[in-house]
């Protein structure tokens, strides 16, 4: 599997997703335009209606999370910077931890899971995450939601679980991460579809902006909300491209060891691996210099096309910018907690 033009054209197709930015959108959110939009997500759904309720001033936020299996890598930094993103715009922003999907889905004993989850805190702070104006939590102490979860349970079957296993599941398998869909790791899932349906509970028109590979999550939980008589039409995704592994892997991933960088290494190793890979992919979305650049905060639609044409040049300009992009990623790594 690769995470290509052709995989997000037949995600689209399939599910009958809106594209962002190819004529589709006639929306922006919060300020941004729709092509500063694609530049960081390639398909929603009933992101124009979210981004309609956020213009009448209607209750709305904007939840996203990440799993806590080990120092984040790029897919999982950029994630984060895309809702502090977002939270720069004036949205109403949560980030989950996900400690107990850590624990039920990989098996991670408690206190290593709660010694992660300390430093994930304080990264998302110093990545620039404003906790005055937005909600950072774990998923352990929560009660509300986990008891949304036991309602949620009523809603949801087995072969829902099954239907929503992400679309890397096979690549898991094949490198030893887990041999098949378990007990926890559908507790896992169904503590996740919660932290969305719980905001819903209140009354919130909900965007969950996750990456493209995990899209069915938020249809599980659509699915889920419906069945329970919740206005599941309020429950919005926006999806993100991958960050295009190194080595030739569809995504980096923590999971999948060699896939790429992450905040455990050395800046001189982040730096030689960047140096090293050809960055051949024959368009834009196979770069993986290219969309770290693109979840940059402060890259807009202008400045994403302007690098997507230096690129195809292959000139000064794009030997310049890849050492900007090298060396940016490097001082966001550096604020990993050691």
């Amino acid at each position: 599997m690769k995470f290509d033009t052709a995989y997000y054209n037949n995600v689209i197709d399939e599910h009958r997703y809106e594209r962002l930015g190819l004529g589709a959108i006639d929306f922006g959110l919060a300020g941004m335009s729709r092509d500063d939009i694609r530049t960081k997500w390639i398909c929603h759904t009933g992101a124009r209606e979210f981004a309609d309720a956020v213009a009448a001033g209607q209750p709305a936020i904007v939840t996203t999370g990440v799993g806590l299996g080990g120092p984040p890598h790029a897919g999982t930094v950029f994630q984060l910077l895309r809702a502090i993103k977002l939270q720069q715009q004036g949205l109403d922003v949560q980030i989950v931890l996900g400690d107990l999907d850590s624990y039920n889905a990989r098996r991670t004993p408690l206190d290593a899971v709660r010694r992660i989850a300390d430093q994930y805190d304080e990264f998302v702070r110093r990545l620039g995450f404003d906790t005055q104006r937005g909600t950072l939590r774990r998923q352990e102490g929560h009660a509300d939601v986990l008891a949304t979860a036991f309602l949620l349970s009523r809603h949801l079957d087995d072969e829902d679980f099954l239907w929503a296993e992400e679309d890397l599941s096979d690549l898991y398998q094949s490198h030893g991460v887990f041999e098949h869909l378990t007990y926890g790791m559908k507790q896992a899932t169904l503590l996740m579809a919660a932290d969305f349906v719980q905001l819903l509970t209140e009354g919130r028109h909900v965007l969950v902006s996750l990456g493209v590979d995990e899209h069915k999550y938020v249809a599980l939980a659509r699915r889920g909300a419906e069945r329970w008589g919740l206005p599941a039409d309020r429950l919005a995704g926006i999806y993100t491209k991958m960050i295009p592994g190194l080595g030739g892997l569809p995504k980096m991933s923590k999971s999948i060891p060699g896939s790429g960088i992450d905040a455990s290494m050395a800046a001189d190793t982040i730096r030689s691996l960047l140096a090293a890979d050809p960055d051949t992919a024959p368009d834009g979305d196979g770069s993986a210099l290219l969309q770290m650049y693109a979840c940059l905060p402060d890259v807009d639609g202008r400045a994403y096309d302007r690098a997507v044409a230096a690129r195809r040049s292959g000139g000064a300009d794009w030997q310049v910018l890849r050492r900007e992009i090298t060396d940016r990623t490097i001082n966001v790594f550096s604020l990993w907690p050691r």
